[in-house]
């Protein structure tokens, strides 16, 4: 039983803690005053990219502790109608940062973790200049 224990830790690192109701995300992102990181995927038919961006550039330790810490993590499916329709992307994976019900920066396409990191950088800039 140790051993487990010990382990799960260690399981957690690189895990974005995404969730998939778009209205419960939002609530949270008023109570915590975080903008929200909606990133939007399709899953039928898969999109190789998106997975590829999910399992290699948002499981990288740093970019997914940044994450957690500054935002609210929003995972949502294309096809779905579960979240605002004005938030519609003609590519996928594309991803939102919300703050304040205002779109203040939409990524697009597949990114490496060196180049979205820069562009996290690229965020934490815009979020300073908006009083955040």
């Amino acid at each position: 039983m140790k051993k487990i224990v010990l382990l799960l830790p260690l399981l957690l690192f690189g895990q974005i803690e995404w969730i998939s109701d778009f209205n419960k995300a939002k609530q949270l992102a008023a109570q915590t005053h975080k903008p929200l990181f909606v990133f939007v995927q399709r899953s039928i038919p898969p999109c190789r990219w998106c997975e590829k961006m999910k399992h290699t550039t948002l499981k990288d330790d740093t970019i997914a502790s940044y994450i957690n810490s500054h935002f609210i993590p929003v995972l949502v499916d294309k096809n779905s109608l579960s979240y605002p329709q004005e938030l519609k992307p003609r590519y996928v994976p594309t991803i939102y940062i919300i703050q304040n019900n205002r779109i203040i920066k939409t990524v697009v396409g597949y990114w490496g973790k060196k180049d979205f990191q820069s562009d996290l950088e690229d965020i934490k800039r815009i979020l300073n200049n908006n009083g955040k």
